[in-house]
């Protein structure tokens, strides 16, 4: 991968497959290496048990900006272009938007939130600060509510972090994959018809995967913008090795028409089954004009001692 740095390289590959290894499939490369899939998944999860200050103290400005119930404080850690949504309403578009939004749920039972971080996803210009959310009401210390959330932070050109993705669940049951219900179906599908793409090598569609104004953060590198870049960033990372890739999904926050696929990911050798590359992945997903558009996407490598 020539134009990224050499992190990122690790990550992702491609190149023409020979029709030999044609006939050895995904799923058969992944039966063979289940067990080393369960490696995976057990040591990407407890790499995260604590996050680094910096995604801590993105945690504590909201907390703070909303326990002190300052509408314009609060308003104010928002992008202009940001949206809001909780599971089962519809987003809410724009700053003064949420900003309305939050100074109504001021006024339901003088509530106070704690937020705990449990995983993230740090890059250059995007971080990923996902967790259990806990809101009690100040008066007589009653629970309100209790969930998840996932907050991605974007890093704008005054140097100033703002939010720009703010998801809410209020439900702590884990992601299943198995599960029957329409929400975690549709969220394994979102996840499989990006890895799909990726492992045929399909350029035309894994960028049309993406919104006109997507951004695609790679480990640590300066993010792409536009599907246009994103698509030239994966045509230069498809002639790179010859990996496939897995998403193996842990938490998800559906919404109407605004979803989070949070996971692991992990790139094998298509010939022989050997780990290249593991990590977390944070994908949002919008529904627009009909179908589901990836309009965030954040990728960052395991390494030793982070």
């Amino acid at each position: 991968m020539d134009c990224v740095s050499g992190n990122a390289a690790r990550f992702v590959a491609g190149g023409r497959v020979p029709e030999e290894e044609d006939a050895m499939t995904f799923s058969q490369l992944a039966r063979r290496t289940a067990a080393l899939l369960a490696f995976v998944v057990t040591l990407a999860a407890t790499a995260q048990t604590q996050a680094p200050a910096d995604i801590e103290a993105l945690a504590v400005r909201w907390t703070k900006a909303y326990n002190s119930h300052d509408r314009a404080a609060l308003g104010a850690l928002y992008t202009n272009s940001a949206r809001l949504t909780r599971r089962g309403e519809p987003t809410v578009a724009g700053r003064v938007a949420i900003e309305m939004f939050w100074a109504r749920d001021f006024a339901d039972r003088d509530p106070q939130t704690v937020l705990t971080v449990t995983h993230f996803v740090s890059g250059a210009d995007m971080r990923l600060v996902h967790g259990n959310y806990e809101v009690l009401s100040r008066s007589d210390d009653q629970v309100l509510a209790a969930g998840r959330f996932a907050h991605l932070w974007t890093l704008e050109a005054g140097g100033e972090w703002r939010l720009d993705r703010d998801l809410w669940s209020e439900s702590f049951d884990p992601y299943d994959a198995r599960a029957t219900d329409a929400a975690s179906r549709e969220v394994q599908t979102l996840a499989d018809r990006w890895a799909r793409a990726f492992n045929q090598r399909d350029r035309r569609t894994l960028t049309a995967l993406y919104a006109d104004d997507a951004r695609l953060m790679i480990d640590g590198a300066p993010t792409f913008v536009g599907r246009t870049d994103i698509g030239d960033f994966w045509a230069g990372d498809l002639h790179h090795r010859q990996p496939l890739t897995s998403l193996v999904v842990t938490h998800a926050l559906p919404g109407v028409d605004m979803t989070l696929v949070h996971g692991n990911y992990y790139v094998i050798d298509r010939r022989d089954g050997a780990m290249l590359s593991l990590g977390r992945f944070a994908q949002i997903w919008s529904h627009t004009s009909g179908s589901w558009q990836l309009e965030r996407d954040l990728w960052q490598e395991r390494r030793e001692g982070r």
